[in-house]
């Protein structure tokens, strides 16, 4: 193998030689690194993007979630509406609508509802409604 010459010992052309060698180098190692970078890139964002798929696959399946408004009546209470309006798929017990229908509302108790109140009431649908 031929040693290498420091660059104090080497000619003009044999210098210029040398330092394209090492510019020709370093310019493919950056290349091939944003092509790396790149692949990373994609690969993270076609990840993202079939998770997203599947997750909204999973929760489409469950049934669609939309919103009411309803006029409370004379007699009504959160636990009747609930008792009309909460999934038993979706939600674990009557409490959990209840708490989700009085932070929709902004209702600091389940007691808080008066008749001629207007309430907005969260229902799933199997259907998708344009």
């Amino acid at each position: 193998m031929r040693e290498q010459k420091s660059l104090y010992e080497m000619d003009d052309r044999e210098r210029r030689r040398y330092l394209r060698a090492i510019r020709l180098r370093r310019e493919r190692r950056r290349k091939c690194a944003v092509g790396l970078l790149g692949a990373f890139v994609t690969l993270c964002m076609v990840s993202i993007c079939f998770m997203s798929y599947r997750s909204i696959r999973i929760h489409a399946s469950d049934g669609f979630k939309y919103y009411t408004s309803i006029t409370v009546e004379t007699g009504d209470s959160l636990w009747n509406l609930a008792e009309e309006y909460a999934d038993e798929a979706h939600y674990e017990d009557l409490e959990g609508y209840i708490a989700e229908v009085c932070s929709i509302n902004h209702l600091a108790d389940a007691d808080d509802v008066a008749a001629g109140q207007m309430l907005i009431l969260p229902y799933y649908e199997a259907e998708y409604v344009r």
